[in-house]
């Protein structure tokens, strides 16, 4: 009896991990973008805690982070508001996505721009656009070259749900 009240208990636990997963998945969009002229698709995600924070986070196939794009600092989310006065960052990763490669900062005398195009209150649904330059501040990597001075995301855009953090 004991065997079985074990078996049932290993099995809820599992059950349980399982659904925490995919509702976490959940809050995964889609996100567009040209990068130095350069297309990309991938993922991103919106979360807040006591602000907005934008994410673009790019794997390679072994799913090792390789580049994260950070908006960050976003007051609110409004349809039609246009956000000029964000912060953003931008790095590429090696080794198995936890060492940092390069750190870039944004330019903040380009135009640079985060647009809520649609935002839907009560399912947490953004979609919008946006437009960023960033100046390469520091490569740690003695081995090889950056991939620029100057990062140009241009035609950007995404649709995701915002993840409410605790």
């Amino acid at each position: 009896m004991k065997h079985i009240f074990l078996v049932v208990f290993i099995c809820l636990i599992f059950i349980a991990c399982g659904e925490d997963n995919e509702e976490q998945n959940d809050f995964l969009g889609k996100v567009s973008y040209n990068k130095n002229d350069k297309f990309i698709e991938t993922q991103c995600v919106i979360s807040f805690i006591n602000y907005y924070g934008f994410e673009v986070l790019v794997y390679n196939t072994a799913d090792e982070l390789r580049e994260k794009l950070v908006v960050d600092s976003i007051s609110e989310i409004e349809k039609g508001i246009l956000k000029s006065d964000i912060t953003a960052f931008y790095n590429t990763r090696v080794s198995h996505g936890d060492v940092i490669q390069s750190h870039y900062y944004l330019d903040t005398t380009a135009n640079n721009y985060f647009i809520i195009d649609t935002y839907n209150e009560t399912t947490g649904d953004v979609s919008g656009r946006f437009q960023l330059t960033m100046i390469l501040e520091v490569w740690y990597d003695l081995y090889n070259e950056p991939e620029s001075d100057t990062l140009r995301f241009t035609e950007g855009q995404f649709e995701t749900r915002i993840n409410y953090l605790k």
